[in-house]
């Protein structure tokens, strides 16, 4: 760090004294409890390193300095085109690097969707487990579709949405996520209550209630907690509706490699495959306990 640099990061001018400089630094030093590196544009150690700088306690790297020297001689010949600062854009990079990391990740998946809409043939059960779920082999779980239900062309995909992710991946899976209910036309979703419940209220989701008896469910009070209400886009609540039914003790989705504390199948308005989703949701429901 060079001198400049050092009063750029504590605002100051080239006579500033050891006095102001003090209670500068104090004051920068008291805003890292309430606001981030990236939004302040530099580090807790940087400003450490340009306080000590000024001060006098810390030794100047002269190769660091001559590097920099040589860079503002002969700058970039692009950067200097562009009117763009080398060191600025090293330290926007430096602070935004993990935007960029999600924003690759996420464009590279918007390329993958694409690629995969052109080249698949259309599937007759699209099927995604999304939430806090565990699931050993997706590969054979859409394998065995084509015999619980005899899907010729069957899709399952799966998408872990927690709070126990790393938070740099979750984004991209919630992105995911999005995709599919926007415009994934997928049959069924099997989630997790969390999930369930935060998703149901935007009406993406068919009621059940009057598919009970073809889902071969017996007993409406076992899935009784999972009734809600949604509301309509002019804020007018709907009557209390089952939107999912609980498949949480499926020997089929145990046998498969499926875990998790809950297990709730629903099923799309945008279903295309109702009798193949219908036929799933049954099988699952007929094999628990």
């Amino acid at each position: 760090m060079d001198r400049k640099r050092a009063l750029e990061i504590l605002g100051l001018r080239e006579d500033a004294t050891k006095e102001i400089i003090v209670k500068r630094y104090n004051v920068l030093f008291k805003k890292f409890r309430h606001s981030d590196a990236e939004d302040l544009g530099y580090t807790r150690e940087e400003l450490d390193k340009a306080y000590k700088l000024l001060m006098g306690y810390e030794y100047r790297d002269p190769e660091a300095e001559r590097k920099k020297l040589a860079r503002q001689q002969n700058p970039n010949p692009i950067l200097k085109a562009l009117g763009i600062d080398y060191d600025k854009l090293s330290n926007f990079i430096h602070y935004n690097k993990w935007k960029f990391i999600v924003g690759v990740l996420a464009l590279a998946f918007v390329v993958w969707i694409i690629i995969s809409m052109g080249s698949r043939v259309d599937p007759d059960f699209k099927l995604i487990f999304a939430g806090e779920i565990y699931v050993e082999n997706i590969e054979a779980a859409e394998e065995s579709l084509k015999t619980l239900i005899a899907a010729n062309e069957p899709q399952a995909q799966h998408i872990p949405i927690s709070d126990k992710m790393d938070p740099t991946v979750q984004p991209v899976f919630e992105q995911k996520l999005s995709v599919e209910i926007m415009a994934g036309n997928n049959d069924v979703f099997i989630l997790d209550m969390n999930l369930y419940k935060r998703l149901v209220p935007f009406g993406i989701f068919a009621p059940l209630d009057d598919r009970l008896e073809e889902l071969g469910v017996v007993s409406y009070n076992e899935h009784e907690h999972l009734v809600m209400s949604i509301q309509t886009e002019d804020g007018e609540s709907l009557p209390p509706r089952l939107y999912g039914v609980d498949v949480s003790g499926s020997r089929i989705l145990k046998e498969q490699g499926i875990l998790g504390d809950s297990l709730i199948a629903v099923m799309t308005v945008s279903a295309e495959n109702v009798e193949n989703a219908v036929e799933y949701i049954k099988t699952l429901v007929e094999s628990v306990h």
